[in-house]
Parts: structure tokens; C-alpha cells; sequence
């Protein structure tokens, strides 16, 4: 840059390395200076899917998709700028756009491991099982260290004694360099043993894995229970005066515990003539994390919770609505199912008044178990409940107890379905569901196999399938490692003869 102030490409690697340290905000700068000084040059489309990822990883998904669009309108034939644009598309939630660009990069490239393994996981989503299978197995092919392709493999199911990959998963511990590489190979192996009846050594597995994680976490409870306290006194605080919110009746959100029915609760909604899904959106809490002007290292916290209290909560709603159009685009209404999003219920409806909620509760044992069963975003801290069954039984009573409260403060609001009775009597409860979400009923809510959106949950694979009560009472396949989960939800008053 000092021979040449105007070479285009030292800007555009600076902002590279700029993004590989996170720094996206500097990143989103250097490239608007080396398009500037580009004009129509030869990386111009390159530059313009990397703007568009940075974009989204600063979860402004609106500008993301923008850039990425004029990206792929350059038509680009380098594999990595077709990645790039697929894996925005991805992170946006487009993952029928995303497949079109991993399609054209693993043709341009085949034997990029990672191309292929972001192809497979969008196949999933779109609800592809035999083309997801067929990429990470080519993934597993070119890597067979790409630990988290081998994990993507055994969640498609179709597990038996004679077609499973136990032996050749069990060769690869050994090759696990760290703690998340361990979480995927044993999740892995504790799913097909699973799905072979075999709960002792899919148990033993998921432990193994679990308690390796947890002891390098820096995870205190504590800190959940004094976010979940600050929660009930701000909310408990008669004194706070809020100015009417945004107002716009579009946003449905789905929330609960994860693992208690999210996905089909959304699936049934979504298949309404008047609703499109978003998928699981972060974009409510990180606005409320931006405007709270908190430094904090999380994104809800009791710090947070105390300061969001005086914002302006028609902004608030604005900017959150505003920040989903990338997906929503003018949709009459549209579903945001992030489970936790439980915890902004309060800040949710201040925001949207006329916003309604709906929020799952599921057989507390069913629910404890499939959370430690589940292997969330690695890294990503709010799970961090999740890696010992003990955490999620007490992270299960927070919950409770803000559900609760959500449900008594804001009854016009908040709505709560019980996810056992949903499965036994699926007419009559979406009926009332849909009641309450202001929609009229319409029988193809029900058929949630025909709904061919996209589905990026743990649930994936499950809700290609008719509504059924399968998974009720799942968790007494470990009922002998649950005695410690038993006597904290008995103490808790949330276990008694009817619950087992």
C-alpha cells in the first residue's frame, strides 16, 4: 500500500485478515475501499461475496443478501466466491438458494472437503436425506478427520445393525485433537447406538464427551440464575413506564426449552396459507444487546436486562422488524422459532405488542434428557447448561418459573402448549393455537409432511413425518442415570406420580 495507495487487492486482504480475527465492522470498511478503487475489476464479484458474508456475520442479513445477490449476478466462476455466496444464503436461512451455489462450487472444485460438507448440510435442511447423505460421505471421503460431516451423517437416521458406522467412528477417537472434535465423534456413535437400542453405550458416549467439554468451560450456573432473577424483578417492577412499541401484528415467535416440540409447533403454523417461517433468528436479541449499550461478553445478561428496561422499545421493535426483511421479505406474518428467545418474552412484547408468542412445555424428564442428548452450537454459551444432565434439570426450573410468569404478566401475549397433549390431540390444540396466533384454520396445518420448507434444527428429520407421540416418555430409556435430574425437579416441585 505504500507503492501503490490504490491497489485494490492490499485492501481486500487486509479485510480478510481483519474478518479472521472477527473484526468484521473493519472488514465491511476495507472492502467498500477496495471496490471504490476496483471499479469492474476481475475479483470484483469476489469482493462482493465476501462483503456479503462479513455483512452477516455483523447480522445485518438485509445488506448480506444484497451484496450476495449482486455477487452471484456477476456470475462467478471461482468455487470459493460460489462457497461464499451459498454459505450467506446458508447463515441467512435461503438454504434452497444456498444449495444452487454448493452445486456449482463442488463442480468447479471435487476434492474440497469443506464445499461439500456445506452442500450436505443444506441438502439436510431442504429435506434431501439421500443427497445430504451422498456429500458427507464425499466429505468423509476427502477428510476423514472432518468430525462434524461424520456427526451430519449418523443424525439422517436409517441406522441398522447391518449399515451403521460405529466401527469406523470408534477408529477415529484417537484422532480427535480437542474437546468439540470428541463432542462430534461421540454424539456420533451415542446416535447409532441409539438407534440399535444400545442406551448403556450411547450413554457412555455421550458422558465421555459431555464431561471433557464442561471441565474446560468456564460455566457457572450462577450466572443463569442471577439472568433469569434480574428477568422477574425488572418485569415484577410496577414502576417501569413503557412507551407503546412497534406495531405490526407479522411476528409470531416460538419458544421454549429446546428439544420440546419448537420445530413442529413452527411446522404447523408455517404451513399456514398466511405464514412463512424465518427460521431461527438471533436478530431480536443482539438489537437489544446493541441499543442496551452493555459491554458485557454475552448477549443477555443481568447487566443487560438491567439497562434494556429504558429503551426505547418502538426502536427496538422497528430495527428488529426491519432486520428480518432479507427473509421475510413482505410476508403477512412470519414465525422467529429461537427457542431461547424465551428469555425476551417481556422485552418481545414491550417491543411488538401485538407480536404473540407461543411457547412449548414438555414432560420435564423428556425434556432434561434430550437437552443433554443434543449437541448445540459448540462454543456458542448459552447451551453451556446442556454438558451435564445436573445443569439442565436446574436450568429446566428457571425456565419453568420464567414461562410461568411470562404466562401470568402478559396472557393477551404469551400462550403455552403442552407438547404431550399437542401429539395426542393435534386437531383440537392447533385449533387453539391458531386461534390465539389471530389465524383461521385450515386442515393442512396438520399434514406438516407435505411442508417443504426448510428446516436447520436438530429436528430435521423428524418433521418430514406425520405428527406422532414417538418421542413421549423417551427419556425412561436412561432412567438409570437420572436419580440427581430427579431429586432436583422433585425438589423443585416439578416431579410427582403423574411426570413418571
Amino acid at each position: 500500500m505504500r507503492l501503490d495507495p490504490r491497489f485494490a487487492d492490499a485492501y481486500f486482504l487486509l479485510a480478510m485478515i481483519a474478518a479472521d480475527h472477527g473484526q468484521f465492522s473493519k472488514a465491511i470498511k476495507l472492502i467498500d475501499k477496495t471496490l471504490a478503487l476496483s471499479g469492474a475489476g476481475v475479483g470484483h464479484a469476489e469482493y462482493l461475496a465476501h462483503l456479503a458474508r462479513c455483512h452477516v456475520a455483523n447480522s445485518d442479513h438485509v445488506q448480506a443478501a444484497g451484496y450476495a445477490q449482486q455477487a452471484a449476478d456477476l456470475r462467478p466462476k471461482s468455487s470459493l466466491t460460489l462457497d461464499t455466496i451459498g454459505v450467506v444464503y446458508s447463515r441467512i436461512g435461503l438454504h434452497a438458494k444456498a444449495v444452487v451455489y454448493f452445486k456449482q462450487a463442488v463442480a468447479i472444485k471435487q476434492d474440497n472437503p469443506s464445499y461439500y460438507y456445506n452442500l450436505a448440510a443444506s441438502m439436510k435442511f431442504i429435506g434431501d436425506f439421500p443427497a445430504a447423505k451422498a456429500a458427507y460421505e464425499k466429505t468423509v471421503e476427502l477428510a476423514p478427520d472432518f468430525f462434524k460431516a461424520h456427526a451430519g451423517l449418523s443424525s439422517l437416521g436409517n441406522i441398522s445393525a447391518q449399515a451403521n458406522h460405529i466401527p469406523r467412528l470408534k477408529k477415529l477417537i484417537d484422532q480427535a485433537a480437542g474437546t468439540d472434535d470428541l463432542l462430534h465423534l461421540c454424539h456420533a456413535i451415542a446416535k447409532e447406538h441409539e438407534a440399535l437400542g444400545n442406551y448403556p453405550a450411547a450413554f457412555t458416549q455421550l458422558e465421555r464427551a459431555k464431561s471433557a467439554k464442561l471441565a474446560e468451560l468456564n460455566y457457572r450456573f450462577a450466572e443463569d440464575q442471577e439472568m433469569f432473577d434480574s428477568l422477574l424483578q425488572e418485569f415484577s417492577n410496577t414502576e417501569h413506564k413503557f412507551k407503546m412499541g412497534h406495531q405490526t401484528d407479522e411476528p409470531l415467535f416460538v419458544v421454549g426449552m429446546p428439544r420440546t416440540g419448537t420445530t413442529l409447533v413452527e411446522r404447523i403454523l408455517s404451513s399456514h396459507s398466511r405464514v412463512q417461517t424465518a427460521g431461527e433468528l438471533q436478530h431480536f436479541g443482539l438489537a437489544l444487546k446493541a441499543m442496551s449499550a452493555t459491554t458485557s461478553n454475552r448477549v443477555i445478561d443481568a447487566q443487560t436486562v438491567r439497562a434494556a428496561m429504558a429503551l426505547d422499545f418502538s426502536k427496538l421493535g422497528k430495527k428488529y422488524i426491519d432486520s428480518t426483511r432479507a427473509i421475510t421479505g413482505a410476508a403477512e406474518k412470519f414465525i422467529d422459532k429461537m427457542p431461547l428467545n424465551v428469555l425476551y418474552a417481556g422485552f418481545i412484547i414491550k417491543a411488538l405488542p401485538q407480536a404473540r408468542i407461543v411457547c412449548l412445555d414438555r414432560n420435564p424428564l423428556d425434556t432434561c434428557v434430550s437437552n443433554y442428548r443434543q449437541l448445540f452450537a459448540v462454543n456458542y454459551s448459552y447451551y453451556n447448561y446442556s454438558y451435564s444432565l445436573a445443569t439442565t434439570a436446574k436450568f429446566y426450573l428457571l425456565f419453568y418459573r420464567l414461562m410461568t410468569f411470562w404466562q401470568a404478566t402478559f396472557p393477551d401475549n404469551f400462550y403455552v402448549v403442552n407438547y404431550e397433549e399437542l401429539v395426542a390431540s393435534p386437531e383440537a390444540e392447533a385449533k387453539k393455537m391458531l386461534a390465539f396466533c389471530r389465524l383461521d384454520w385450515q386442515p393442512q396445518c396438520l399434514a406438516i409432511e407435505n411442508n417443504a420448507g426448510p428446516v436447520a434444527t436438530a429436528s430435521a428429520v423428524q418433521v418430514r413425518s406425520p405428527i406422532n407421540s414417538d418421542s413421549v416418555g423417551s427419556w425412561s430409556r436412561y432412567d438409570a442415570y437420572l436419580d440427581e435430574v430427579k431429586a432436583i425437579l422433585t425438589k423443585g416441585g416439578l416431579l410427582n406420580e403423574s411426570t413418571l
